[in-house]
Protein backbone atom coordinates (compact mmCIF):
# COMPACT_ATOMS: atom_id res chain seq x y z
CA UNK A 1 0.00 0.00 0.00
CA UNK A 2 3.08 2.16 0.93
CA UNK A 3 5.78 0.47 -1.33
CA UNK A 4 7.82 3.38 -3.49
CA UNK A 5 4.99 6.21 -2.54
CA UNK A 6 5.90 9.28 -1.99
CA UNK A 7 3.87 10.89 1.01
CA UNK A 8 3.24 14.25 2.37
CA UNK A 9 3.03 15.13 5.89
CA UNK A 10 1.62 18.17 6.98
CA UNK A 11 2.20 19.29 10.35
CA UNK A 12 4.84 18.06 12.16
CA UNK A 13 3.35 18.19 16.05
CA UNK A 14 2.79 15.21 17.68
CA UNK A 15 0.40 13.28 14.68
CA UNK A 16 3.28 14.29 12.08
CA UNK A 17 6.08 12.76 14.13
CA UNK A 18 4.41 9.84 14.76
CA UNK A 19 3.46 9.86 10.89
CA UNK A 20 6.82 10.06 10.15
CA UNK A 21 8.24 7.35 12.43
CA UNK A 22 5.92 5.10 11.01
CA UNK A 23 6.34 5.17 7.66
CA UNK A 24 10.41 5.34 8.14
CA UNK A 25 9.24 1.66 8.19
CA UNK A 26 8.48 1.47 4.70
CA UNK A 27 10.07 1.98 1.49
CA UNK A 28 8.30 5.42 -0.07
CA UNK A 29 9.59 8.84 -0.01
CA UNK A 30 8.42 11.24 2.25
CA UNK A 31 8.09 14.54 2.39
CA UNK A 32 7.43 17.26 5.50
CA UNK A 33 5.49 20.38 5.26
CA UNK A 34 5.85 22.40 8.56
CA UNK A 35 6.04 26.37 8.78
CA UNK A 36 8.82 25.27 11.49
CA UNK A 37 12.19 26.16 9.79
CA UNK A 38 14.38 24.01 12.57
CA UNK A 39 12.50 21.07 11.01
CA UNK A 40 16.61 19.23 10.89
CA UNK A 41 17.40 20.16 14.45
CA UNK A 42 14.72 17.39 15.90
CA UNK A 43 14.22 14.86 14.13
CA UNK A 44 16.19 11.69 13.45
CA UNK A 45 14.23 10.09 10.40
CA UNK A 46 14.77 10.99 7.16
CA UNK A 47 12.93 13.28 5.35
CA UNK A 48 12.41 15.45 2.10
CA UNK A 49 11.38 19.20 2.94
CA UNK A 50 8.04 19.78 0.95
CA UNK A 51 8.37 22.71 -1.79
CA UNK A 52 5.37 23.99 -3.81
CA UNK A 53 6.54 22.16 -6.78
CA UNK A 54 6.69 18.70 -5.32
CA UNK A 55 2.91 18.51 -5.03
CA UNK A 56 1.86 17.37 -8.34
CA UNK A 57 4.80 13.73 -7.39
CA UNK A 58 2.83 13.41 -4.30
CA UNK A 59 0.59 10.64 -4.01
CA UNK A 60 -0.66 10.83 -0.50
CA UNK A 61 -1.04 13.35 1.92
CA UNK A 62 -0.94 12.59 6.03
CA UNK A 63 -2.62 15.94 7.94
CA UNK A 64 -2.23 16.87 10.96
CA UNK A 65 -5.26 17.84 12.97
CA UNK A 66 -3.93 21.11 13.37
CA UNK A 67 -3.79 22.11 9.61
CA UNK A 68 -6.36 24.54 8.48
CA UNK A 69 -8.90 22.52 6.03
CA UNK A 70 -8.84 25.29 3.97
CA UNK A 71 -4.48 25.59 2.97
CA UNK A 72 -3.69 26.37 -0.11
CA UNK A 73 -1.97 22.98 -0.48
CA UNK A 74 -4.80 21.01 0.20
CA UNK A 75 -6.77 23.06 -1.61
CA UNK A 76 -4.18 22.64 -4.72
CA UNK A 77 -4.25 18.69 -3.57
CA UNK A 78 -7.81 18.16 -4.54
CA UNK A 79 -7.64 19.52 -7.78
CA UNK A 80 -5.33 17.02 -8.40
CA UNK A 81 -7.09 14.39 -6.89
CA UNK A 82 -4.05 13.56 -4.47
CA UNK A 83 -6.27 11.65 -1.36
CA UNK A 84 -5.61 13.43 1.97
CA UNK A 85 -5.90 10.99 5.08
CA UNK A 86 -5.69 11.49 9.01
CA UNK A 87 -3.60 9.73 10.75
CA UNK A 88 -6.13 7.60 12.63
CA UNK A 89 -7.45 6.55 8.79
CA UNK A 90 -3.90 5.60 7.92
CA UNK A 91 -3.31 3.52 11.23
CA UNK A 92 -6.45 1.90 10.36
CA UNK A 93 -4.96 -0.09 7.45
CA UNK A 94 -2.86 -1.44 9.61
CA UNK A 95 -3.94 -2.24 12.91
CA UNK A 96 -4.42 -5.77 14.27
CA UNK A 97 -6.80 -5.14 16.68
CA UNK A 98 -9.82 -6.42 16.65
CA UNK A 99 -11.06 -4.02 19.70
CA UNK A 100 -10.88 -0.66 18.43
CA UNK A 101 -13.15 1.68 20.34
CA UNK A 102 -13.16 5.44 19.11
CA UNK A 103 -14.70 8.24 21.47
CA UNK A 104 -16.01 11.80 20.00
CA UNK A 105 -17.80 14.71 20.95
CA UNK A 106 -17.69 18.39 21.16
CA UNK A 107 -16.96 17.70 24.96
CA UNK A 108 -16.40 15.38 27.29
CA UNK A 109 -14.03 12.79 24.89
CA UNK A 110 -11.42 12.79 26.87
CA UNK A 111 -13.15 12.28 29.99
CA UNK A 112 -14.78 9.27 28.87
CA UNK A 113 -11.44 7.78 26.72
CA UNK A 114 -9.28 8.40 29.80
CA UNK A 115 -11.66 6.17 32.03
CA UNK A 116 -12.49 3.71 29.26
CA UNK A 117 -8.90 3.44 29.54
CA UNK A 118 -8.41 2.68 33.29
CA UNK A 119 -11.46 0.01 33.26
CA UNK A 120 -10.07 -2.01 30.48
CA UNK A 121 -6.29 -1.68 31.60
CA UNK A 122 -7.66 -3.95 34.30
CA UNK A 123 -8.37 -6.36 32.00
CA UNK A 124 -6.10 -6.29 29.10
CA UNK A 125 -3.34 -4.46 27.18
CA UNK A 126 -4.64 -1.17 26.42
CA UNK A 127 -3.82 1.87 24.51
CA UNK A 128 -5.61 5.41 24.55
CA UNK A 129 -4.11 7.51 21.60
CA UNK A 130 -5.67 10.37 19.16
CA UNK A 131 -6.88 13.77 19.91
CA UNK A 132 -5.78 12.76 23.68
CA UNK A 133 -1.85 13.34 22.83
CA UNK A 134 -0.77 9.85 22.21
CA UNK A 135 -0.02 9.58 18.42
CA UNK A 136 -1.82 6.27 17.51
CA UNK A 137 0.88 5.67 14.80
CA UNK A 138 3.02 5.04 17.58
CA UNK A 139 1.59 2.12 18.91
CA UNK A 140 0.02 1.29 15.18
CA UNK A 141 2.63 -1.88 14.24
CA UNK A 142 2.68 -2.95 18.55
CA UNK A 143 -1.01 -3.47 19.03
CA UNK A 144 -1.96 -7.46 18.97
CA UNK A 145 -5.43 -8.44 17.80
CA UNK A 146 -6.69 -8.73 21.07
CA UNK A 147 -5.58 -4.99 22.77
CA UNK A 148 -7.92 -2.47 23.35
CA UNK A 149 -7.09 0.35 21.22
CA UNK A 150 -8.85 3.64 22.33
CA UNK A 151 -9.34 6.65 20.32
CA UNK A 152 -10.38 9.92 20.92
CA UNK A 153 -11.29 11.39 17.81
CA UNK A 154 -11.78 15.27 17.17
CA UNK A 155 -13.58 16.13 13.97
CA UNK A 156 -10.65 16.99 12.03
CA UNK A 157 -9.62 13.42 12.52
CA UNK A 158 -12.57 12.10 11.62
CA UNK A 159 -13.77 14.81 8.36
CA UNK A 160 -10.29 13.05 6.55
CA UNK A 161 -11.67 9.45 6.94
CA UNK A 162 -12.49 7.17 4.66
CA UNK A 163 -12.54 3.55 5.38
CA UNK A 164 -12.18 3.83 9.28
CA UNK A 165 -14.30 1.65 11.45
CA UNK A 166 -14.27 1.41 14.82
CA UNK A 167 -15.76 -1.61 16.45
CA UNK A 168 -17.50 0.51 19.21
CA UNK A 169 -18.10 4.30 18.46
CA UNK A 170 -19.27 6.71 20.98
CA UNK A 171 -20.53 10.40 20.74
CA UNK A 172 -21.39 12.22 23.59
CA UNK A 173 -23.01 14.93 22.12
CA UNK A 174 -22.72 17.77 19.38
CA UNK A 175 -23.23 21.53 19.67
CA UNK A 176 -21.70 23.89 17.45
CA UNK A 177 -18.02 24.44 17.75
CA UNK A 178 -14.73 24.91 15.11
CA UNK A 179 -17.49 27.32 12.79
CA UNK A 180 -13.71 28.55 12.12
CA UNK A 181 -12.49 25.43 10.25
CA UNK A 182 -15.77 23.86 9.35
CA UNK A 183 -17.72 26.80 7.79
CA UNK A 184 -21.40 25.52 9.16
CA UNK A 185 -22.44 23.85 12.02
CA UNK A 186 -24.05 21.14 9.48
CA UNK A 187 -20.45 20.98 8.50
CA UNK A 188 -18.99 19.89 12.00
CA UNK A 189 -21.91 17.54 13.03
CA UNK A 190 -21.52 15.55 9.97
CA UNK A 191 -17.69 15.48 10.41
CA UNK A 192 -18.57 13.59 13.99
CA UNK A 193 -21.28 11.65 12.47
CA UNK A 194 -18.47 9.97 9.95
CA UNK A 195 -17.25 7.94 13.45
CA UNK A 196 -20.29 5.88 12.48
CA UNK A 197 -20.23 5.57 8.57
CA UNK A 198 -18.37 2.12 7.86
CA UNK A 199 -19.93 0.22 11.16
CA UNK A 200 -22.34 -2.27 10.40
CA UNK A 201 -24.69 -4.48 12.57
CA UNK A 202 -21.40 -6.14 14.17
CA UNK A 203 -20.32 -3.21 16.02
CA UNK A 204 -21.81 -1.30 18.39
CA UNK A 205 -22.57 3.03 17.82
CA UNK A 206 -23.86 4.68 21.58
CA UNK A 207 -25.52 8.03 21.53
CA UNK A 208 -27.05 10.62 23.65
CA UNK A 209 -30.33 9.97 24.09
CA UNK A 210 -30.88 13.85 24.56
CA UNK A 211 -28.62 14.94 21.78
CA UNK A 212 -30.88 17.22 19.31
CA UNK A 213 -28.73 15.94 16.62
CA UNK A 214 -29.48 12.30 17.58
CA UNK A 215 -31.55 12.33 14.24
CA UNK A 216 -28.54 11.91 12.17
CA UNK A 217 -28.50 8.47 13.83
CA UNK A 218 -31.34 7.05 11.48
CA UNK A 219 -28.20 6.31 8.82
CA UNK A 220 -26.44 4.26 11.77
CA UNK A 221 -26.19 0.28 10.65
CA UNK A 222 -24.25 -0.19 13.92
CA UNK A 223 -26.48 -1.74 16.88
CA UNK A 224 -27.24 1.29 18.99
CA UNK A 225 -26.70 1.70 22.34
CA UNK A 226 -28.25 5.16 24.67
CA UNK A 227 -27.06 6.67 27.85
CA UNK A 228 -29.95 8.67 29.40
CA UNK A 229 -30.36 10.96 32.88
CA UNK A 230 -33.99 9.55 32.62
CA UNK A 231 -35.47 6.18 32.60
CA UNK A 232 -35.00 4.84 28.95
CA UNK A 233 -36.46 1.16 27.65
CA UNK A 234 -34.12 0.85 24.92
CA UNK A 235 -30.52 -0.70 25.16
CA UNK A 236 -28.10 1.21 26.95
CA UNK A 237 -27.77 3.29 30.30
CA UNK A 238 -29.76 5.39 32.47
CA UNK A 239 -30.09 7.48 35.98
CA UNK A 240 -33.10 6.46 37.88
CA UNK A 241 -33.66 7.26 41.65
CA UNK A 242 -29.60 8.12 41.58
CA UNK A 243 -28.58 5.11 40.36
CA UNK A 244 -27.10 4.35 36.78
CA UNK A 245 -28.80 0.79 35.46
CA UNK A 246 -27.89 -0.68 32.42
CA UNK A 247 -30.25 -1.90 30.20
CA UNK A 248 -28.99 -5.22 27.27
CA UNK A 249 -31.78 -6.71 25.66
CA UNK A 250 -34.27 -8.14 28.21
CA UNK A 251 -32.16 -7.61 30.98
CA UNK A 252 -31.98 -4.94 33.38
CA UNK A 253 -28.67 -4.54 35.95
CA UNK A 254 -27.94 -1.88 38.52
CA UNK A 255 -24.63 -0.55 38.32
CA UNK A 256 -23.58 1.66 41.27
CA UNK A 257 -24.68 4.48 42.98
CA UNK A 258 -23.89 8.17 41.20
CA UNK A 259 -22.53 9.19 44.86
CA UNK A 260 -19.56 7.13 44.21
CA UNK A 261 -18.52 9.09 41.00
CA UNK A 262 -15.59 11.81 42.15
CA UNK A 263 -16.02 14.02 39.09
CA UNK A 264 -18.77 16.54 39.49
CA UNK A 265 -21.58 17.28 37.46
CA UNK A 266 -24.18 15.92 35.44
CA UNK A 267 -22.22 16.02 32.20
CA UNK A 268 -19.76 13.68 34.14
CA UNK A 269 -22.72 11.47 35.20
CA UNK A 270 -23.14 11.09 31.19
CA UNK A 271 -19.54 10.05 30.56
CA UNK A 272 -19.69 7.58 33.24
CA UNK A 273 -22.44 5.85 31.41
CA UNK A 274 -20.40 5.64 28.05
CA UNK A 275 -17.73 4.13 29.65
CA UNK A 276 -20.41 1.66 31.07
CA UNK A 277 -21.71 0.72 28.03
CA UNK A 278 -18.64 0.31 26.09
CA UNK A 279 -17.19 -1.88 28.97
CA UNK A 280 -20.22 -4.02 29.10
CA UNK A 281 -20.03 -4.77 25.19
CA UNK A 282 -16.45 -5.68 25.85
CA UNK A 283 -17.71 -8.72 28.38
CA UNK A 284 -15.79 -6.48 31.53
CA UNK A 285 -17.27 -7.54 34.96
CA UNK A 286 -19.40 -4.90 37.02
CA UNK A 287 -16.52 -5.02 39.85
CA UNK A 288 -13.86 -3.85 37.61
CA UNK A 289 -16.08 -1.44 36.13
CA UNK A 290 -17.15 0.08 39.33
CA UNK A 291 -14.45 0.13 41.32
CA UNK A 292 -12.50 1.79 38.06
CA UNK A 293 -14.78 4.89 38.53
CA UNK A 294 -14.98 4.80 41.70
CA UNK A 295 -11.21 5.77 42.08
CA UNK A 296 -11.37 7.80 38.77
CA UNK A 297 -10.76 11.53 39.81
CA UNK A 298 -10.64 13.10 36.48
CA UNK A 299 -8.18 14.32 34.10
CA UNK A 300 -6.34 17.06 34.46
CA UNK A 301 -7.41 20.66 33.05
CA UNK A 302 -10.62 19.66 32.92
CA UNK A 303 -12.78 21.35 36.24
CA UNK A 304 -9.59 20.40 37.66
CA UNK A 305 -9.48 21.86 41.73
CA UNK A 306 -6.26 23.59 41.99
CA UNK A 307 -6.34 25.31 45.62
CA UNK A 308 -8.36 26.59 48.24
CA UNK A 309 -6.90 29.90 49.16
CA UNK A 310 -8.63 31.41 52.33
CA UNK A 311 -12.11 29.58 51.98
CA UNK A 312 -11.96 30.37 47.65
CA UNK A 313 -11.71 27.38 45.83
CA UNK A 314 -10.24 27.90 42.29
CA UNK A 315 -10.35 25.29 39.17
CA UNK A 316 -8.94 25.05 36.53
CA UNK A 317 -10.67 24.12 33.43
CA UNK A 318 -8.15 25.00 30.60
CA UNK A 319 -9.91 22.48 28.15
CA UNK A 320 -13.06 24.55 28.24
CA UNK A 321 -12.27 25.54 24.84
CA UNK A 322 -15.76 26.27 23.61
CA UNK A 323 -19.15 27.89 25.30
CA UNK A 324 -20.70 24.86 25.66
CA UNK A 325 -17.97 23.47 27.69
CA UNK A 326 -17.90 26.34 30.18
CA UNK A 327 -21.45 26.41 30.76
CA UNK A 328 -21.18 22.88 32.04
CA UNK A 329 -17.99 23.90 33.95
CA UNK A 330 -20.15 26.72 35.33
CA UNK A 331 -23.00 24.98 36.30
CA UNK A 332 -20.72 22.25 38.34
CA UNK A 333 -19.54 24.69 41.13
CA UNK A 334 -21.25 24.93 43.97
CA UNK A 335 -20.66 28.45 45.24
CA UNK A 336 -20.98 32.10 43.42
CA UNK A 337 -18.90 31.84 39.91
CA UNK A 338 -15.92 34.24 39.83
CA UNK A 339 -15.43 33.39 36.16
CA UNK A 340 -12.02 34.19 33.63
CA UNK A 341 -12.54 33.58 30.07
CA UNK A 342 -11.32 34.67 27.15
CA UNK A 343 -8.92 33.47 23.78
CA UNK A 344 -8.56 32.54 20.26
CA UNK A 345 -12.00 33.61 18.64
CA UNK A 346 -13.42 30.12 16.95
CA UNK A 347 -16.37 32.47 16.18
CA UNK A 348 -18.87 30.90 18.71
CA UNK A 349 -21.59 33.29 19.97
CA UNK A 350 -21.46 33.34 23.71
CA UNK A 351 -24.92 34.58 24.42
CA UNK A 352 -26.30 31.55 25.51
CA UNK A 353 -23.75 30.27 27.45
CA UNK A 354 -23.67 33.26 29.71
CA UNK A 355 -27.80 33.41 29.84
CA UNK A 356 -28.30 30.47 30.82
CA UNK A 357 -25.09 30.58 33.98
CA UNK A 358 -26.09 34.21 34.91
CA UNK A 359 -27.86 33.39 38.02
CA UNK A 360 -24.44 31.30 39.54
CA UNK A 361 -21.81 34.00 37.94
CA UNK A 362 -20.67 36.91 40.05
CA UNK A 363 -18.29 38.47 37.83
CA UNK A 364 -16.53 37.84 34.94
CA UNK A 365 -12.94 38.83 34.53
CA UNK A 366 -11.68 38.55 30.84
CA UNK A 367 -8.75 38.59 28.60
CA UNK A 368 -7.36 37.89 25.19
CA UNK A 369 -8.87 38.15 21.45
CA UNK A 370 -12.33 37.62 22.69
CA UNK A 371 -12.85 39.58 25.57
CA UNK A 372 -14.63 42.75 23.98
CA UNK A 373 -16.85 40.13 22.58
CA UNK A 374 -17.67 38.75 25.76
CA UNK A 375 -18.05 41.71 27.69
CA UNK A 376 -21.00 42.86 24.78
CA UNK A 377 -22.82 39.78 26.19
CA UNK A 378 -22.09 40.59 29.98
CA UNK A 379 -23.49 43.97 29.38
CA UNK A 380 -26.67 42.49 27.95
CA UNK A 381 -27.29 40.44 30.63
CA UNK A 382 -26.13 42.85 33.57
CA UNK A 383 -23.59 41.51 34.70
CA UNK A 384 -20.18 42.54 36.18
CA UNK A 385 -17.13 42.53 34.14
CA UNK A 386 -13.52 43.63 33.55
CA UNK A 387 -11.17 43.15 30.87
CA UNK A 388 -7.38 42.83 31.89
CA UNK A 389 -4.68 42.14 29.78
CA UNK A 390 -3.24 38.67 30.67
CA UNK A 391 -3.96 35.65 33.01
CA UNK A 392 -2.01 37.05 35.79
CA UNK A 393 -3.79 39.97 35.81
CA UNK A 394 -7.08 38.31 35.95
CA UNK A 395 -6.13 36.06 39.25
CA UNK A 396 -4.44 38.62 40.88
CA UNK A 397 -7.86 40.50 40.80
CA UNK A 398 -10.20 37.47 41.49
CA UNK A 399 -8.26 36.76 44.55
CA UNK A 400 -9.35 40.90 45.38
CA UNK A 401 -12.78 40.42 44.41
CA UNK A 402 -13.54 36.90 46.07
CA UNK A 403 -14.83 35.83 49.30
CA UNK A 404 -15.18 32.42 51.34
CA UNK A 405 -17.59 30.06 49.73
CA UNK A 406 -16.94 31.84 45.91
CA UNK A 407 -15.50 29.48 43.56
CA UNK A 408 -13.06 30.87 41.27
CA UNK A 409 -13.32 28.85 37.32
CA UNK A 410 -10.61 29.59 34.89
CA UNK A 411 -12.98 28.31 31.72
CA UNK A 412 -12.30 30.47 28.87
CA UNK A 413 -14.75 29.21 26.34
CA UNK A 414 -11.95 29.52 23.51
CA UNK A 415 -8.93 28.09 22.23
CA UNK A 416 -5.51 28.87 23.54
CA UNK A 417 -3.75 30.24 20.03
CA UNK A 418 -3.95 33.86 20.87
CA UNK A 419 -1.95 33.71 23.34
CA UNK A 420 -0.75 29.74 24.03
CA UNK A 421 0.61 26.65 21.97
CA UNK A 422 -2.40 24.53 23.47
CA UNK A 423 -4.87 24.44 26.10
CA UNK A 424 -2.65 22.54 28.02
CA UNK A 425 0.19 25.03 28.45
CA UNK A 426 -2.30 27.57 29.23
CA UNK A 427 -3.86 25.26 32.23
CA UNK A 428 -0.46 25.08 33.75
CA UNK A 429 0.16 28.50 33.53
CA UNK A 430 -3.20 29.51 35.61
CA UNK A 431 -1.86 26.88 37.96
CA UNK A 432 1.35 27.94 38.40
CA UNK A 433 0.00 31.74 39.19
CA UNK A 434 -2.83 29.69 41.65
CA UNK A 435 0.15 27.99 43.79
CA UNK A 436 1.53 30.99 44.40
CA UNK A 437 -1.68 33.13 46.34
CA UNK A 438 -1.47 33.03 49.95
Amino acid sequence: MLENKNILIMGMGITGKSALKFLSNYPCKIYVYDENLNLNESIDEDFIIFKEEDLEKIDLIVKSPGIYPFNEILKRARELNIEIVSDIELSYQFLKSENIVAITGTNGKTTTTTLVKNILSRVNKTYDVGNIGNGILDITRDAKKDDYVVIEASSFQLEDTKNFKPHIALLTYVTSDHLDWHKSTENYVKAKFKIFANEDQNDFAILNYEDRNIEEAKNIRAQKYYFSLTPISCNGAYLKDNFIYYNDSDKTEKIMDIKDIKIPGEHNIKNVMGAIIISKLLGVDNDIIVDSIKSFSGVEHRIEFVKEVNGVKYYNDSKGTNPDSTEVAIKAMDGDVILIAGGYDKGASFDEMIANTKDKLKVLILFGQTAPKLSEVCKKENLDFYILKDLNKAVELADKLSKKGDDVLFSPACASWDMYSDYEQRGRHFKNIVKELM
